[in-house]
């Protein structure tokens, strides 16, 4: 038995429903999975953007790693950097096309010295993600 990779990954955000409307129209990720407001025995009914519940994944259909969107029960959240990198095959252009969307970068994008380019954002919550190509 092994691992074979990640499944999601969380982000504590502080507002739900904003934060899918970021992740979704400003990044471009797909909303893959919205838990429903309220507990149902039916796997298949699901919450919608403006009536989300607890669970929310963005991103790639399985077995594609996604984002889980969260937030914490005291509505307290810790923005600082997340460890987690999206991947780009055009930087440049990524960085253009976030910038005109009002995406705050911490650094433009550079070629670093192991020949990957690198750049930062943070999303409105202040949680830190890199770019890289």
């Amino acid at each position: 038995m092994t691992i074979t990779g990640l499944d999601t990954v969380a982000v504590v955000v502080s507002d739900k429903r904003d934060a899918i409307r970021w992740y979704r129209d400003v990044l471009g990720l797909k909303v893959a999975y919205i838990g429903p407001s309220k507990p149902a025995k039916d796997p298949v009914v699901q919450g919608t953007p403006d009536n989300p519940g607890h669970w929310i994944e963005m991103g790639p259909p399985r077995p594609g790693t996604r984002v889980h969107l969260c937030r914490l029960e005291d509505g307290q959240t810790e923005p600082g950097p997340t460890g987690i990198t999206l991947l780009s095959d055009d930087i440049t252009g990524d960085y253009s096309r976030l910038k005109k969307k009002g995406v705050r970068f911490l650094s433009t994008p550079k070629k670093m010295e192991w020949g990957e380019w690198l750049c930062q954002f943070v999303d409105p919550d202040g949680n830190e993600f890199d770019l890289k190509q």
